[in-house]
């Protein structure tokens, strides 16, 4: 078949392995082009859906749940306490008027209160000249005055608390009034407009966020599939290093051939051929079937690229709006109509404030007092019956005293009385007063305060969720380009399919393995075949290789490349 000198034989009617060499290497190198570029434009697209996954789980956290949730039931609150607020507001109109009304029976037993403490200092300056400073009663007359000043400054103290404690009562009431007046207009269609517009606003966000973990469960699927044919790239470069074997295989086999003997050369190059073409076809359908897996896996990835504008639009008809804005602008109008009513109801909530606080001072003030007040009237008492035994004691001469000590006696009685009903009135008003501080507002805080802090948090949800959303059409866009690149680069038939196929068809024409190899034929196929064996990198490439291999030996490939054998898995 070839004949020294060696000129390249006829393509057409011998085999030109030049040629084949050729060929065998430019779509390794063409193969190895497209696979890399394809690669590359997987990786972006990875990172594309990696970007988009968490762009997406952060917009299903948009709301934060926690802070969101609570934002809205805030609003909720405070648009309640508006709502319930002319009720209330006509309860602590009725107590404040029940306030003032119980104030004044209490001027007027201060007022006998002073009489009585009078009419006692009386009795005790009639002891004092009838006794004649006689048996110590001029002592007794002296220190029930003592006694008579401190309860005398105890109860003008109680007068001026209650004057102290009622004093900002008629404002209030007109602050009560005028913000009445203002609820009235607003009162209940802005705070219910408000919880209306809030919860609205949260339903939307909710449904965002729904659509959102949808599209974001279909990137991940995306992201795995991306990943998945990312690893089975390897087939290109597989099939590329195979193809580069078979190539240097040829050309050392043209070395051998230009520089042997004729006859030793046939056998030998017929066997190496044939160890070429099987070495070829298994790698070429290895590629073909692998490759063909391949782009149907890409071509797979399309329809759900294409099922995340899907769920986003369908996301925009069911709802007209199609945007947080409108729901967000509607929110922030009723929370501005709201801060018009919270802002006079703080400073009513103030007030009523500032006055229950004071009470609960004022009544222990008073309460202090009003127990002054029962030990001086339990000291009279004292005295006057001490009096009254030292008046029988002295017999006729001490009637006189007997009749003052008796009156002394019904005197701390009245102060008694009245001193019980003023104790009875002060804990009735100090109750009553206690009653207009509003919990809710003294726990609550600043209404309107906390209404834009809730705003706030709203917006910020809503800001991070046009965020998330934003780049989505963009996003599947480019990865749908890059799949429709990808999978063009990796169908590679129209390309290479007929060149390799003519290759194999050639090689497998003027392949013929070598039975009995003698002298020269076996050396140079030992010399030839080990060669071979050890440029391989793949397990299948020793596999096919054995059966090409002189009887008695094996392959001598260095099992150092036995680490790459993982890669050889598509095949």
């Amino acid at each position: 078949m070839y004949a020294a000198p060696i000129p390249e034989p006829n393509p057409e009617s011998e085999l030109s392995l030049a040629e084949i060499e050729a060929t065998i290497s430019q779509v390794a190198s063409q193969l190895d082009a497209r696979f890399v570029s394809a690669g590359e434009a997987l990786a972006q697209a990875y990172a594309i859906v990696e970007r988009l996954v968490g762009a997406l789980e952060g917009v299903t956290n948009a709301l934060g749940r926690d802070a969101a949730e609570a934002a809205v039931d805030n609003m909720r609150a405070t648009a309640d306490r508006l709502e319930r607020l002319p009720a209330v507001q006509a309860a602590r109109q009725a107590g404040l008027e029940s306030i003032a009304g119980g104030a004044r029976p209490l001027a007027n037993h201060i007022a006998q209160v002073k009489r009585t403490l009078d009419f006692l200092r009386i009795c005790g300056l009639n002891i004092k000249v009838a006794a004649a400073g006689r048996n110590g009663f001029a002592d007794f007359a002296d220190t029930m005055n003592v006694r008579l000043d401190v309860g005398e400054v105890e109860i003008a103290g109680i007068g001026i608390e209650i004057e102290q404690l009622t004093a900002s009562i008629p404002a209030l009431i007109d602050v009560d009034r005028q913000l009445a007046a203002e609820c009235a207009k607003v009162i209940p269609h802005v705070p219910r407009k408000l919880a209306a517009d809030a919860e609205a606003l949260q339903r939307h966000q909710a449904a965002d966020a729904a659509r959102a973990a949808r599209i974001a469960a279909v990137a991940r699927e995306i992201h795995g599939k991306v990943a998945t044919a990312i690893g089975a790239m390897q087939v290109g470069d597989s099939t590329r290093q195979r193809l580069e074997h078979v190539a240097s295989g040829i050309q050392a086999l043209i070395a051998y051939r230009d520089a042997a003997d004729p006859a030793d050369a046939i056998p030998v190059v017929g066997h190496m051929v044939a160890l070429f073409a099987a070495q070829a076809s298994d790698t070429i359908e290895a590629f073909q079937a692998e490759s063909r897996r391949l782009t149907e896996s890409l071509r797979g990835i399309a329809p759900s690229a294409a099922q995340l504008l899907e769920i986003k639009a369908e996301g925009d008809r069911e709802q007209t709006g199609g945007d947080n804005s409108v729901f967000l602008g509607a929110l922030e109008k009723s929370v501005a109509d709201v801060a018009q009513v919270t802002a006079r109801l703080r400073d009513a909530d103030a007030k009523a404030q500032t006055l229950g606080g004071s009470t609960s001072d004022s009544a222990e003030r008073l309460a202090q007092r009003l127990r002054v007040v029962h030990r001086v009237n339990h000291d009279v008492h004292l005295m006057a019956w001490n009096t009254d035994l030292r008046c029988h004691r002295l017999g006729d001469e001490g009637k006189a005293l007997a009749m003052v000590a008796s009156e002394i006696r019904g005197f701390a009685t009245t102060l008694a009385t009245i001193s019980a009903e003023i104790r009875q009135s002060v804990e009735s008003l100090v109750a009553a007063v206690t009653a207009l501080r509003d919990p809710e507002a003294e726990h609550g805080g600043d209404a309107a305060e906390a209404l834009t802090d809730s705003l706030a948090c709203i917006r910020d949800g809503a800001q991070r969720m046009r965020d998330g959303m934003a780049g989505l059409t963009e996003d599947a866009a480019a990865v749908n380009r890059i799949l429709e690149t990808t999978t063009s680069n990796v169908d590679c038939e129209a390309a290479f399919g007929d060149k390799l196929r003519s290759v194999v068809l050639q090689l497998k024409l003027f392949g013929t393995p070598c039975g009995d190899a003698e002298g020269g034929v076996e050396a140079a196929l030992a010399e030839l075949l080990d060669g071979m064996a050890r440029s391989y990198t793949m397990a299948r490439e020793r596999e096919i290789h054995q059966r090409f291999a002189l009887p008695g030996t094996v392959s001598n490939a260095p099992t150092v490349m036995d680490d790459d054998d993982d890669d050889d898995g598509l095949f």
